[in-house]
């Protein structure tokens, strides 16, 4: 269900950097609140902050991921903004699982919120170019 939910949100978008010729006035609305600097989808209607987490019991290591999206996305009849997830990678294996995730009904991870109970998803082989695999790079990047 949560594998689902993050692939309906993130929907599979290629990663590009900052955005050519795109309308990004929404993304003024965002805050970066103490994360590191966001990349921009390569057409401009997602923002994607990323930062270390510690590694988790089995030695995996974890990213925390804020999505900011321009249109948000519909779960439930109501429109969400934003996102949060924690998300553990297999560098060996080249492979990727979410362990947790809400979405807020506002930018900046603010206003209503869901959060589907805590379950671990399977292991994920995500495709090069995405915005998984770029996470799955950045997170084994000093392995």
């Amino acid at each position: 269900m949560r594998i689902v939910i993050l692939a309906m949100l993130i929907g599979l978008s290629a990663w590009a950097g900052a955005a050519a010729a795109q309308d990004t006035r929404w993304a003024s609305a965002v805050r970066a609140d103490g994360w590191p600097p966001a990349r921009l989808t390569s057409d401009g209607d997602m923002l994607i902050y990323r930062r270390p987490a510690p590694a988790g019991p089995e030695g995996y290591p974890r990213l925390q991921l804020r999505y900011e999206y321009r249109d948000g996305e519909v779960m439930g009849g109501k429109r969400y903004l934003s996102m949060l997830s924690l998300d553990e990678y297999d560098c060996r294996g080249g492979r990727f699982r979410n362990l947790r995730v809400a979405v807020f009904a506002g930018h900046n991870a603010e206003g209503q919120s869901i959060q589907p109970p805590d379950a671990t998803d399977p292991w994920a082989k995500p495709q090069p170019g995405t915005v998984d695999g770029k996470s799955l790079e950045i997170a084994c990047a000093k392995r």
